[in-house]
């Protein structure tokens, strides 16, 4: 996904133009009932209304909304970032690694994590992980580092340079490292409430311990099942934990033909007011099943979660999204 920053309107564009509500979700890499939330919440951005009564925002608004995207991104809270002025924000987006040196580190780190598996170096391994989380933060953590490092990995485990013994070291202590950290940032009394787990004969789990960690960073509450959980047991549970959302995670590896099968059998039995969310690669080639909402990357969690929150809340309750 490109970053909405470093695409689109210039950094300091001409004054005086204006932007229509149609275009803003390109523009900003936000939704338009995200950015109305924001407007009532905040009272930013501040649009107007053309000749025919939609609203149309001041381009320099716009710049504003598309660095406070990028700070979100970096795990800044909407609290703390929205409504402040274009130069502020400037200067906190100053303060991150572009893109690109982010990306380019994460993969030099990714080396460094090859190099310390091929070397059977556990306690290596795990220093590098800890480390890095302390410096980028668990959002950035999750969708770059560990996003990179998977990826990695799995090719070296492709091109036969690391043994199945070593990518699963690999990924218990990356699993190890994301719980522990989860731990940390898991609010008891949050929503909404999300049971996670995989279909039977999925066994891989990292995908549902990183959309784990994004969840609890937006506020909701998580509750973990493992992997290989039948629809009849997620069903059980949903009832007897109260339940407001299934996340399931598809690998590439899970037969495309299984995951419709699962999906529709899933939520038909579950009460109309479940949601189910599925994600995942093997999702991606998948036939849609209505009612389910499907997931491509972890960037889509938050706006999720927002919209979640949008349906379920009433006016004078609704939580903060910061």
């Amino acid at each position: 996904m490109a970053d909405p920053v470093s695409s689109g309107l210039p950094l300091h564009p001409a004054q005086g133009a204006w932007v229509p509500i149609s275009a803003l979700e390109s523009e900003t890499g936000l939704t338009r009932e995200v950015i109305r939330k924001w407007e009532s919440r905040y009272g930013f951005p501040q649009p107007k209304r053309d000749k025919n009564g939609d609203r149309i925002y001041p381009v320099e608004q716009v710049v504003c909304l598309r660095l406070i995207r990028r700070l979100l991104g970096a795990g800044m809270r909407p609290g703390k970032v929205v409504g402040l002025d274009l130069a502020a924000l400037e200067q906190l987006s100053g303060q991150l690694l572009p893109p690109e040196a982010t990306a380019t580190s994460a993969e030099h780190f990714s080396q460094q994590v090859l190099d310390a598996l091929s070397r059977h170096d556990l306690i290596r391994l795990d220093c590098l992980f800890r480390q890095r989380l302390f410096r980028v933060g668990l959002s950035l953590f999750v969708r770059e580092t560990v996003s990179i490092s998977i990826a990695l990995v799995g090719e070296a485990w492709l091109r036969g340079t690391i043994r199945v013994f070593e990518e699963h070291l690999f990924t218990e202590i990356v699993s190890s490292i994301l719980r522990d950290a989860i731990r940390t940032v898991t609010e008891p009394s949050g929503s909404p409430r999300v049971l996670l787990s995989t279909p039977p004969e999925e066994i891989h789990t990292m995908g549902l311990l990183m959309a784990n960690a994004e969840l609890s960073l937006h506020g909701a509450y998580c509750i973990g099942l493992g992997a290989q959980t039948p629809a009849t047991e997620i069903v059980a549970a949903v009832d007897a934990c109260h339940i407001d959302v299934v996340g399931l995670s598809f690998s590439i590896a899970h037969p495309v033909r299984d995951v419709a099968r699962f999906l529709r059998d899933l939520s038909s039995r579950l009460a109309p007011s479940v949601e189910v969310w599925a994600g995942g690669q093997g999702v991606l080639r998948s036939p849609r099943i209505a009612g389910v909402r499907y997931f491509h990357d972890l960037d889509e969690i938050e706006l999720a979660l927002a919209a979640w929150k949008s349906r379920h809340d009433g006016p004078r309750s609704e939580p903060e999204l910061d």
